[in-house]
């Protein structure tokens, strides 16, 4: 018996340009920049901010996109 395959049904056309990624992509370039003139000044604070930074940025987007403000999933349901 042949097997019939459906297709997945397309994703949001937003190609990803929600809050929660404007946020995780910010942050995170902030965080690095920080963490990177920490290097150059031999700032171990400085890195430690920076770090702090994106770890805090990363918890930021999950609530955002929990909160709607990301990208949707394929199915619908929230993962």
């Amino acid at each position: 018996m042949p097997q019939t395959y459906s297709v997945p049904p397309a994703p949001p056309h937003n190609e990803g340009k929600t809050t929660a990624a404007w946020v995780m992509t910010v942050g995170t370039v902030i965080g690095s920049i920080v963490v990177a003139l920490g290097l150059v000044f031999s700032s171990s604070m400085m890195m430690a901010v920076g770090a702090a930074v994106i770890a805090l940025t990363i918890v930021l987007s999950i609530v955002l996109r929990m909160a709607g403000l990301g990208q949707k999933s394929r199915s619908g349901a929230r993962p």
